[in-house]
């Protein structure tokens, strides 16, 4: 315990005194600052950067390193991106040495871009961005170099690290490897990356409970529009897979009751009013918009008996649309003349998982071999 006490209190240190870019254009506590908001953007953290590198602005706004880090994490999309605007409102005459290399890294096209980093470790040799912009998850190992040349700033390079382990880019998959690393991130960098990509680790060996618990942890750094709550959502339902299938079927049963019973009423809550419903009845006629008409229909026969049985439910793997198959049983009466038929059909239905709960996109029965589904006419 003491040993970890130490370790932990020794990368606190390391982490004050550190510095991405040892020569800034920023006033002493601009730079402080702006260090935070390049530390929050190595470990992908792009909404803190944001505020981070405002906030040193707000104290010094000729700060060049803020506003470099303000481009590096704008899209660099040339419809919509804001990345060169952002860079040409630089005063490139008023950076620092490193900052001048940083720009010119981020006005390089990308397939110069690892020509230039190479260029700028060799002429910044302690330079810790100059030299973290030469990493890439094309070559795992130049996480590793990097973090044994500069441990202090080694927190992203630890949690890339990580995921090496994982998926075997240093050998054979070595989950053990992959969790040590990620905590040695954590015990770096206060912030939610790296509970997202423990998360990753623990879902990657079907371990929800603990993906969802890690995930919950990112989640907790900023809960209102957190990008790390759709991962966590996800968790949640593969964790309850078993009772959301149960959950789904339960519609499926009550909708095909609703429908039996011509109640509109019943039925709607599993519409949705932005979802076509196209459908295909077992009589193989072509597939129509299944709508309220449809349900309240006077219809040519009447059912002695409708069941449902077989139910196997298939989930997509954001678990947003799921796949019921089954099989269906009856026999009906046709009206005009009493003859009964007995009904034998398999069929499938497709379910999304909306804003506004489970609703139904899409039907389709067919007849079971050598058996018979609905007649060609039911009014």
């Amino acid at each position: 315990m003491k040993n970890n006490l130490t370790f932990v209190a020794l990368c606190f240190t390391m982490l004050l005194n550190a510095q991405w870019i040892n020569d800034t254009s920023c006033s002493k506590k601009a730079s402080l600052i702006t260090n935070n908001a390049i530390e929050y953007a190595m470990n992908l953290e792009y909404m803190a950067a944001f505020g981070a590198a405002n906030s040193a602005l707000l104290i010094d706004e000729d700060c060049g390193c803020a506003k470099l880090t303000l481009a590096a994490i704008s899209s660099n999309n040339e419809n919509w991106g804001s990345r060169l605007e952002k860079l040409k409102a630089i005063n490139t005459t008023k950076l620092s040495p490193e900052e001048k290399g940083w720009y010119q890294y981020l006005t390089a096209s990308l397939e110069n871009r690892q020509a230039i980093s190479k260029s700028l470790a060799s002429k910044f040799p302690k330079g810790a961005l100059m030299n973290y912009l030469g990493t890439s998850p094309q070559d795992f190992n130049s996480f590793k170099l990097f973090a044994e040349k500069f441990p202090s700033y080694a927190s992203s390079a630890y949690n890339m690290m990580s995921y090496g382990f994982m998926r075997g880019d240093y050998g054979k998959e070595d989950p053990v490897n992959a969790m040590k690393y990620v905590k040695m991130s954590q015990d770096m960098h206060d912030g939610p990356n790296s509970y997202d990509s423990m998360a990753e680790h623990y879902a990657a060996k079907g371990d929800y409970e603990n993906a969802l618990n890690a995930a919950l942890k990112a989640v907790d750094y900023a809960a209102f529009a957190s990008p790390y709550m759709k991962t966590a959502q996800l968790y949640y339902a593969k964790k309850n897979k078993k009772s959301i299938s149960d959950k789904v079927i339960e519609h499926q049963e009550s909708m095909q009751k609703a429908i039996m019973s011509g109640d509109y009423e019943a039925y709607k809550k599993f519409e949705h009013p932005e979802i076509k419903v196209p459908t295909g009845d077992s009589n193989l006629n072509p597939f129509y918009i299944y709508t309220e008409k449809d349900v309240v229909v006077d219809t040519a026969i009447t059912w002695e008996f409708f069941t449902l049985s077989n139910m196997e439910t298939y989930f997509s793997p954001d678990m947003k649309t799921a796949v019921i198959t089954f099989v269906a049983d009856g026999k009906y009466t046709f009206i005009d003349n009493a003859k009964t038929v007995s009904y034998a059909t398999r069929g499938s239905s497709v379910w999304n998982n909306t804003d506004d709960g489970w609703k139904i996109l899409h039907t389709s029965y067919a007849p079971r071999k050598g058996r018979i589904g609905i007649p060609e006419r039911t009014n």
